[in-house]
């Protein structure tokens, strides 16, 4: 039996969540007070989406959504804290590139 969840395109089936890009993955294992503090920011939902979808620098993030590159990287910062995005260029000082990680991309699957 199925039961619809949250959104029309993921179906709920003994426990795991079918996402749009058709991967599987454990409903029950996700941090639900986590997924409602990135809900509750329409940014940060925006930055951890278009960090999903190609590694970027704050600069590249800023510019998409037309905000200052400080508050982009404020929000970097903030879903890199809790292991939702990670920094690829560690050995640079500026002009860092980030992407999502495993634990961002299946919240994204949910957003």
């Amino acid at each position: 039996m199925c039961h619809m969840v949250g959104h029309p395109t993921y179906m709920r089936v003994y426990g795991r969540v079918q996402g749009r890009g058709g991967m599987s993955m454990n409903f029950e294992r996700l941090d639900w007070n986590l997924v409602s503090n990135i809900k509750a920011s329409e940014r940060r939902t925006q930055v951890l989406k278009i960090l999903n979808e190609n590694p970027r620098m704050n600069g590249e993030i800023a510019d998409e959504l037309g905000v200052s590159t400080k508050w982009a990287r404020r929000q970097v910062k903030w879903l890199e804290k809790r292991d939702l995005v990670e920094e690829l260029t560690t050995d640079k000082r500026n002009y860092k590139l980030y992407r999502a990680t495993e634990k961002g991309k299946q919240i994204v699957e949910v957003l």
